[in-house]
């Protein structure tokens, strides 16, 4: 019966199923019976047991993991998929001596899209804007940084004149007082 399965199957399919095959069997044989006895202590004392149960799991994963892979190729279609692309490849290849169109020139230029000229227009148009406006930024930028110094430097010379007010309050009130001692003693003499 498994004959009759494998002649339904295309080579491709075959050739699918054996990899697979080899695979999960290196997975399912992956655990060594040593390690295998390394995890059931308890039967150490019988090799015997645990080489046959070894066996047994093996075998026991290797058939799961391949009913699980037959079960997926025959319900994806692998088999009629492997088929039609078996068909095309062979369809491919009868065509060898013949040339296929080309464009002719600038490979890149015909592939571009129809609206690739508007495209590029407004593009310049946008980078001119940006370019606009970058320079308008700069130019507000440079006013700003200008009208900070003048600022600053109002405020230091404020700043001067208010730490220099009270001395000159002091010599002003000094003049003042010579001032009025100076005229009583004019008005006395």
């Amino acid at each position: 019966m498994a004959e009759d399965e494998e002649a339904d199957y295309s080579n491709n399919a075959r050739l699918f199923r054996i990899a697979v095959s080899n695979v999960l069997r290196s997975v399912a044989g992956s655990v060594s019976e040593n390690e295998f006895l390394e995890i059931f202590t308890i039967l150490k004392s019988k090799p015997k047991i645990v080489q046959k149960l070894h066996k047994a799991m093996v075998k026991e994963l290797y058939d799961s993991m391949n009913d699980d892979v037959e079960e997926i190729i025959k319900e994806g279609d692998l088999q009629e998929n492997l088929t039609k692309l078996a068909k095309l490849s062979e369809e491919s290849t009868k065509f060898d001596n013949k040339q296929a169109w080309r464009p002719p020139g600038d490979v890149k230029a015909h592939m571009r899209s129809l609206d690739a000229h508007k495209i590029k227009e407004v593009t310049e148009k946008l980078e001119k804007q940006v370019n606009e406006i970058e320079r308008e930024n700069k130019d507000l930028m440079k006013t700003i940084v200008e009208s900070r110094s003048r600022i600053r430097a109002t405020n230091d010379n404020v700043m001067r004149i208010l730490n220099c007010a009270p001395v000159v309050m002091q010599q002003l009130e000094n003049t003042c007082k010579e001032l009025a001692t100076s005229l009583e003693r004019l008005e006395n003499e």
